[in-house]
């Protein structure tokens, strides 16, 4: 095995550039793999977080659109001040929040953007939003019969030239709100640019005196938030007389997501594979190249007494650490550049995405490398283990 490995080494060794340029093949192939799946997990353990930090004992309720959130996210119309009032009478919940979600441009001075407005109710507001996560970096909550604004971290200090500080203004609507209190960084884009005003002032603005966009319910600590979400359901669907409406725990929520992440997931690693697949193609084409080049030197060896057996090892080994060489590197930039992206989505004000890499996936990269390696060069091997020691000294 020694001297195999001295062969491989001094072949690899002898053509440098052609060597570089077929691991670099098995690297992008490799590093793209360990990238993707980390990001696309790293993405996946930043929403488990966020719903663990919400809490599971919620159930939330929005109109029939198909699209759970998104409906809320549209403006799509379905719930009311009625439904606030029915929900408020059952005695499974701590809290009933409705929520009135609408985008609207803010003006700054001179300047202006356009951003998420989310109407909340007034009373105990800070109860609520933190039970959401939600805390304060500056100032207070909204106040009782208060026209004033809480804003995102993104809209204190990202979104216009210069930052917003408590106690200066914001226009909406042609009416200017004081802002009483700034919210600590989320993490992502859509929750830290948004702003919050009471309820009252959300639906004058809008002209929506009766809507709401969802409501969330937070169910008390000793009862189950399945049987609650069943029991809501039968009542609401005879409530309304029809099922207009759809209504979703913290773990349907979960589940759909990472329905949606699984997809991401497999598209991405199939793309990556076929860069593998490409580099595997590489090895391939220079191990054949090898063979050609090494006719005389195969046919010396044969000569000497080297078996097909010897020569077909040679060849595999040089290919494995071919594989293996693409492996340990692409592993390696595939960690950093996962990093990388987290770090640049944390910087624009995406979500922060939680990076953990795997040390199952770093070795299964490598083990991957190294096999792709060897199925390649098993097919030049094969050839150079059956040359005749004369054909091959003719040339």
């Amino acid at each position: 095995m020694k001297r195999y490995l001295s062969f491989a080494i001094q072949s690899i060794l002898h053509r440098k550039l052609r060597s570089w340029l077929t691991v670099v093949g098995i690297i992008i192939g490799i590093a793209a793999i360990v990238t993707l799946i980390t990001s696309s997990q790293g993405l996946e353990n930043a929403i488990t977080y966020e719903f663990e930090k919400i809490g599971s004992n919620r159930i939330y309720v929005f109109p029939k659109t198909g699209a759970g959130i998104l409906g809320a996210a549209q403006g799509v119309a379905g719930l009311t001040n009625d439904d606030i009032n029915f929900l408020e009478g059952f005695s499974e919940f701590d809290y009933v929040n409705p929520y009135l979600y609408e985008r609207a441009t803010i003006f700054f001075g001179k300047e202006e953007i356009y951003s998420s407005i989310i109407g909340v109710d007034e009373e105990d507001n800070d109860k609520k939003l933190s039970g959401m996560g939600i805390t304060l970096a500056d100032g207070n909550w909204l106040q009782k019969n208060g026209n004033g604004l809480l804003i995102g971290w993104d809209v204190a200090n990202r979104l216009f030239d210069k930052n917003v500080y408590v106690g200066n203004k914001l226009e909406i609507g042609g009416k200017k709100y004081s802002i009483v209190g700034i919210l600590s960084q989320i993490g992502n884009e859509q929750d830290d640019s948004s702003i919050y005003m009471v309820m009252d002032e959300a639906r004058d603005i809008f002209d929506k005196p009766d809507e709401v966009s969802f409501i969330d319910l937070v169910v008390k600590d000793d009862l189950n938030v399945n049987e609650v979400a069943e029991k809501l359901f039968t009542k609401l669907k005879r409530y309304h007389g029809e099922e207009d409406f759809e209504i979703y725990t913290p773990e349907q929520l979960l589940v759909q997501f990472n329905v949606l992440l699984n997809i991401v997931q497999v598209v991405l690693g199939a793309i990556a594979a076929i860069s593998l697949l490409v580099g595997g193609i590489g090895i391939m084409n220079s191990m054949y190249t090898n063979v050609l080049e090494r006719k005389t030197e195969i046919g010396v060896m044969k000569s000497i007494g080297a078996g097909p057996k010897d020569i077909q090892k040679i060849f595999l080994i040089e290919a494995g650490m071919i594989g293996l060489a693409g492996g340990i590197m692409g592993v390696l930039l595939g960690t950093l550049a996962s990093f990388g992206i987290g770090l640049i989505a944390k910087y624009f004000g995406f979500m922060y995405l939680r990076i953990q890499v795997e040390w199952w996936l770093l070795v299964l990269g490598i083990l991957f490398a190294f096999i792709v390696g060897m199925l390649s060069g098993y097919f030049p091997a094969r050839q150079a283990s059956k040359l005749l020691p004369v054909e091959a000294l003719r040339e």
